[in-house]
């Protein structure tokens, strides 16, 4: 008997209930045959509620025996409905019941439950994957102990793994082809934690001794062949456990720690615990693979999926609703984390760049929802920035707003007070406040409106007007805050804001940062005594980005500059910079120049760039880099991709002619540390790349021909940025360089998923056909999201081909994710959105991509793309 899944109906968090029996104890058998997977699941079931129905849940399983206590049932004993198994009437007294089902993993492209990838079988739970591999609840309120044994040939399948330690492993007596391993997870977890991994795979081992002396044995499982990539990797997660230990108290738990590295997966990584699942991507690595930021990604991954093990494992959420309780928290120390061992304003810097061009689009855009959604129909489509990066700010709010003293207070609490149980979102604020020891008139702010921030979706707007009286120094603010509507909430309520701010003098001298808690509507500050002037002190705000929202003051140029100069806040001086870069560029792509502004800001880069100016080269680097060009379309009153992309390299092309001389000697003085080991000259070859996609765009022969010569160099960092550099210029150049790393990196899919993604973003003539031709390579793996998305999203960032005025690219893209879809759901509905922001588009435009819209909603969709979909045909 086999029964699949049927669409998905709104799920909501108003319908929330608890299960009405507890599973305390689960057994899994896995028999692993040449094709088939035979799956023997016992659960240990407790009522807790009397005359309640068990409801298990399962998709594309074939069902082969049920059992009660060791009674076979009766098909009248239970109801089998699509993907539901019903048992209307199960004993009132604690009970067993097994079942036996047989699954296919080489049939499961979905890459959710056990599914096949390359020559090994491996999981994704999470969220919904494990009714793919047996019956049950499959929420994350059921917690239960796991024991698990695998059974496989011993050739095919070397390695057995699964969650906690392990009790058992050898042959099977009576077939010394087969062998079997047992493994034992003595926490309470979920199903979405569940793991499993059987394969031909190669170990590097190493060790970690906790505080308390335990000795930890680390694993890495890696395909023959990847073991020299492993290092980088294995380093982390030391330095995660380390960190783990110094700044929260926390140590691992069980006797080993296993990591294994898949081609075939829909996410960057899964915490299964004591069996972290990756992509490979986000694994394998060293300097001459991978570039300096792709390091720092793994570093900071690793690390993520290791702070689950508290934050999401032995702490789980009780339902879907509360998903950023354990993504936005293990965000939040995943970028304290990277903050710590390397640079606290660069970091802040990075974060606030991809919040603005990312979340903040999906906050202004027709999926937008809050950080705790209400409703959902496939809730893999809320795996999302909102969920994960501003559900880590609203945690930072909170450390903000009560002090890194009585913040850390709170999360001792928290992690006491839920370890073992699967908690909500208000429960962690609960926690935090009551740790923190404060009532409502110490904290300053009032937690329910604080919580707000969950609830409504949008990013807020905060207005500042300032009156300055020069004769006796008084400076008046006035603040405004504001939500726009959005899909379902048309009206919002004022939040809790924190603004940390700053004045600064007439030549820079910075003063007293400051909190400011905006919790009105509007507000107004007064400060007396103040130095009497012509011009009112410099405004430092949102200093550290102190909150995720907009904010529109009106600062004239020359205090821009200041800022940009002075403000001893990383972030405060550098959004400076980022508000006179957006102004140059917005200009040129209107059809016009500012061209007074152009040359301020060429003078201040002189300073900036002689040798004596600024002296961090990662500094200088983000202080030059362009703001990205989903920020730069929500300032346009109509979106003009196309524009924007050529005002960026028209911009590029000016500053590298006039700067000429002052990039090449800077070039000259970074040049020595350029082939230091990362994290050592990160800095230098990140203002390398940015010196060199200048240089390239004024057409320096010299700087094409340095960067054709990078391709074949030993450093992936300086290889990337050469082609990153070469890309708009058509020139032969650009196809040597693409040429040369393909030959040498055609034989490492991981690395080549880069090239893939070059391709596609070069904006050539015939770009579309090139796209084409690139799914069609012999070297691209459609089932693979890792290359469909490289293939993909190089085309939706080529805004000459994606967005050409004819709506080709439109086209093309909803006929490949109709395509993906049929395989891969999951990957298919995050390509859709795409399309997010085809409102904010000219008459011409949207019309166009409103035709591809329902080229996609004519299609036979997966539940997830539908969702997505409908949602943007609406918004």
């Amino acid at each position: 008997m086999t029964h699949t899944a049927s669409l998905n109906s709104v799920v909501r968090l108003s319908d929330y209930k608890p299960y009405p029996f507890s599973i305390p104890s689960i057994s899994l058998d896995f028999c692993i045959e040449e094709r088939l997977v035979q799956v023997t699941s016992s659960l240990q079931v407790e009522p807790l509620a009397d005359s309640q129905p068990l409801i298990l849940r399962g998709v594309d399983l074939e069902l082969l025996s049920i059992q009660l206590d060791g009674k076979v049932l009766d098909a009248a004993d239970f109801v089998l409905d699509g993907s539901l198994l019903r048992i209307p009437a199960p004993p009132l007294q604690p009970f067993t019941l097994t079942t036996v089902c047989r699954i296919d993993p080489h049939a499961n492209t979905s890459l959710e439950g056990l599914y096949a990838s390359g020559g090994m079988l491996t999981t994704q739970c999470e969220a919904e994957g494990f009714r793919r591999i047996t019956l049950h609840p499959d929420r994350p309120d059921v917690l239960s102990r796991y024991r698990v044994r695998i059974e496989a040939d011993r050739q095919r399948f070397p390695v057995l793994l699964s969650n906690g330690n392990a009790l058992s492993q050898g042959p099977l007596s009576g077939d010394p082809s087969r062998h079997e391993a047992i493994w034992d997870d003595p926490y309470l977890k979920p199903s979405y934690l569940f793991a499993l991994v059987a394969g031909d795979l190669r170990e590097v081992r190493d060790h970690f001794v906790t505080r308390s002396g335990r000795e930890v044995a680390l694993r890495l499982h890696v395909e023959p062949g990847d073991e020299p990539y492993t290092s980088h990797a294995m380093d982390s997660l030391k330095r995660s456990m380390a960190w783990d230990e110094k700044v929260y108290g926390l140590e691992y738990d069980l006797d080993e720690f296993n990591t294994v590295a898949v081609r075939h997966f829909n996410m960057g990584a899964m915490e299964n615990k004591s069996l972290n699942i990756f992509n490979s991507k986000l694994v394998l690595a060293d300097a001459e693979t991978a570039t300096d930021g792709e390091l720092e990604r793994i570093e900071s991954v690793v690390a993520h999926e290791y702070f689950h093990n508290w934050s999401g494992n032995r702490i789980t959420c009780r339902d879907w609703f509360q998903l950023s309780l354990k993504e936005g928290l293990t965000v939040f120390r995943d970028q304290c984390f990277t903050a710590d061992l390397h640079s606290a304003g660069l970091k802040r810097i990075e974060d606030a760049s991809m919040l603005r061009n990312s979340q903040f689009r999906e906050d202004a855009g027709p999926t937008a929802h809050p950080v705790k959604p209400d409703a959902y129909q496939a809730i893999d489509n809320f795996y999302t920035t909102t969920i994960y990066e501003k559900g880590a700010e609203l945690i930072r709010m909170l450390r903000t707003l009560l002090g890194e003293e009585r913040f850390m207070a709170g999360m001792r609490l928290y992690f006491q007070r839920h370890d073992g149980e699967a908690a909500t979102t208000d429960d962690f604020v609960a926690a935090i406040l009551e740790g923190a020891s404060a009532d409502r008139d110490e904290l300053g702010f009032d937690p329910e409106q604080f919580k707000r921030w969950y609830h409504q979706a949008g990013t807020p707007t905060v207005q500042i007007h300032r009156a300055w009286d020069a004769s006796t120094g008084e400076l008046t603010l006035r603040f405004r805050q504001s939500t726009p509507p959005t899909p379902g909430q048309p009206e919002k309520q004022p939040l809790v804001i924190p603004l940390l701010w700053a004045l600064l003098g007439p030549n820079g001298e910075p003063g007293e940062e400051r909190l400011l808690v905006l919790d009105q509507e509007e507000e107004t500050l007064v400060l007396e005594g103040l130095s009497p002037s012509a011009r009112p002190p410099a405004l430092s705000l949102f200093r550290r980005f102190s909150a995720p929202v907009h904010w529109q003051a009106v600062q004239d140029v020359d205090e821009l500059f200041l800022l940009f100069a002075h403000d001893d806040d990383p972030f405060a001086r550098w959004d400076a910079g980022q508000q006179l870069w957006r102004t140059l560029l917005l200009a040129r792509a209107s059809g016009t120049r500012d061209s007074d502004l152009e040359q301020r800001m060429l003078e201040a880069l002189r300073g900036l760039l002689a040798i004596e100016g600024e002296s961090d080269p990662a500094v200088l680097a983000t202080l030059l880099a362009f703001p990205g060009g989903a920020e730069l379309e929500a300032l346009q009153k109509e979106a003009d991709p196309p524009a924007l992309f050529q005002a960026a390299c028209g911009l590029r092309e000016c500053l590298g002619r006039v700067l000429a001389p002052l990039l090449h000697q800077r070039l000259e003085a970074l040049a020595p540390q350029l082939s230091q080991a990362w994290p050592l000259g990160q800095g230098e070859r990140q203002l390398t790349a940015v010196i060199w996609s200048w240089l390239a765009a004024a057409g320096d022969g010299a700087v094409w021909a340095q960067a054709l010569a990078a391709v074949h160099g030993p450093s992936m960092t300086l290889a990337r940025a050469a082609l990153r550099a070469l890309l708009p210029i058509d020139c032969s150049e650009r196809e040597m360089a693409l040429q040369c790393f393909y030959d040498r990196w055609q034989e490492r899919p991981v690395i080549l998923d880069g090239w893939f993604a070059l391709e596609a973003a070069t904006p050539r003539t015939d770009g579309l056909a090139r796209v084409e031709a690139l799914l069609a390579h012999p070297r691209f793996d459609p089932m693979a999201p890792n290359a469909v998305r490289a293939v993909l999203g190089g085309l939706a960032g080529n805004p000459l081909v994606f967005h050409a005025a004819n709506g080709s690219g439109y086209r093309f893209m909803a006929a490949q994710i109709i395509q993906v879809d049929q395989r891969n759901a999951i990957t298919a509905s995050r390509m859709a959105k795409v399309f997010s922001r085809w409102r904010s588009y000219a008459p011409e435009r949207q019309a166009l991509v409103k035709q591809a819209l329902d080229q996609l909603a004519a299609a036979e969709l997966s539940t997830n793309t539908r969702e997505v979909v409908a949602l943007m045909q609406q918004g």
